[in-house]
């Protein structure tokens, strides 16, 4: 398909350089094969691969590599992947791509671990910045010293200054790279994310069941103990409340909550599962310290969920506070708690708030729109044959 509003010029052949495998649901929770498809819908795709090895923290790997990362206390791993010999080992490896599957005029970077320097006008889509994860020592970065971490955001500028356009998610992260990269507003173009689901989701049952729904693998930083101490609190005025809690299996043995673990949506009957517990839910709930953009969110508003976030971060933008659902100014278990109960308290707000939600999310938060946003880019640089930087 290709319905871009301006169609001049060459029609747009695709080279898709990932630091994941774009044909599994693991990497970047599955957005990197969301993206693709939707792209792939779109007709422009012209090759796409893996930049990655073996020690891509998003994939299985053979076993030794699985043993090594269950092993690695000190987070070796993560300081291979963020190493200069890593991202040197990636920008071969992409090179090697493009000189294997000749015939694109374009090229879209998922990641900023590489840097190809291909003579195309060349592109990256990403959900946050290195010096915002720095700001608060978020993902590996927490581990690095200052220096270590100085030395990815300076990668990271390099990669933006080589990029014709730059695609990130949301308007919180086109902040930092004008911000903190000092990129001129005319090469960033917000291109918003989807569901990485395509099933429809299944129409929601009564919201007066008092369920809080939490879905997420780091229990710890997606905010998992201030959730439960908070439901504790709402748990002495509404005694049937429930706290359900899937993508992990904390040690939690108390009354009112009930942990489902891992579902796997590949798996059989996983899609199916997550979909239940969707039209079950009353509301969802994570209070992340650190999101560059939280995709759950999405899909639990796609389902007709309203939504506790933290007014932090990209959640301001994907949360409509009051109308899909609520921010919480501060991570403090009382505020939460009273948030929570108000919400629980009023079946009627809850149902008005799932259909914004739902709307809320078809109306900006689609992969179709991403795919479209990135095509017209794309095809409007090559109709006025932007000149690459190459240094």
């Amino acid at each position: 398909m290709n319905d871009t509003a301006n169609n001049a010029g060459p029609p747009v052949r695709l080279l898709i350089l990932s630091t994941g495998d774009p044909e599994a649901e693991r990497p970047f929770s599955g957005s990197l094969r969301s993206l693709c498809s939707a792209l792939e819908r779109r007709g422009i795709v012209h090759h796409k691969a893996n930049v990655n090895g073996y020690t891509d923290t998003f994939s299985a790997g053979p076993w030794f590599v699985r043993l090594l990362k269950k092993v690695d206390r000190f987070g070796l791993l993560d300081y291979y992947r963020w190493s200069s010999l890593a991202c040197a080992r990636n920008t071969r490896r992409a090179r090697r791509a493009a000189r294997e599957h000749p015939g694109f005029n374009a090229c879209l970077m998922y990641g900023t671990t590489f840097d190809p320097r291909l003579d195309v006008p060349t592109y990256c889509y990403f959900d946050g910045t290195a010096a915002q994860a720095a700001r608060v020592r978020g993902w590996e970065l927490s581990h690095f010293s200052s220096r270590k971490v100085q030395q990815i955001i300076d990668y990271q500028r390099r990669v933006f200054e080589r990029c014709t356009a730059i695609f990130p998610r949301t308007q919180w992260a086109a902040g930092s790279v004008l911000d903190d990269y000092a990129q001129p507003p005319e090469k960033v173009q917000v291109a918003s994310a989807g569901p990485n689901y395509l099933a429809e989701p299944l129409p929601h049952g009564p919201y007066d069941t008092q369920t809080i729904l939490y879905i997420g693998r780091d229990f710890e930083r997606k905010g998992g103990p201030l959730i439960l101490d908070a439901f504790r609190k709402v748990r002495e005025q509404l005694a049937d409340a429930r706290l359900v809690i899937v993508g992990c299996s904390p040690p939690i043995n108390e009354p009112g909550v009930e942990i489902v673990g891992p579902i796997v949506k590949d798996s059989a009957g996983g899609l199916e599962r997550i979909l239940e517990l969707y039209s079950r839910a009353s509301l969802f709930c994570i209070m992340s310290y650190y999101e560059p953009f939280g995709i759950v969110v999405i899909e639990a508003q796609n389902c007709y969920v309203p939504c506790v976030v933290p007014a932090q971060f990209a959640f301001t933008e994907m949360v409509v506070d009051g109308v899909t659902g609520r921010h919480v100014k501060e991570y403090d278990a009382g505020l939460l708690a009273d948030t929570l109960l108000e919400l629980l308290s009023d079946p009627a707000r809850l149902e008005a708030m799932g259909r914004a939600a739902h709307a809320h999310v078809h109306a900006n938060f689609t992969w179709d729109v991403a795919a479209r946003r990135i095509h017209e880019r794309i095809q409007r640089d090559l109709a006025g044959s932007v000149q690459v930087s190459r240094s």
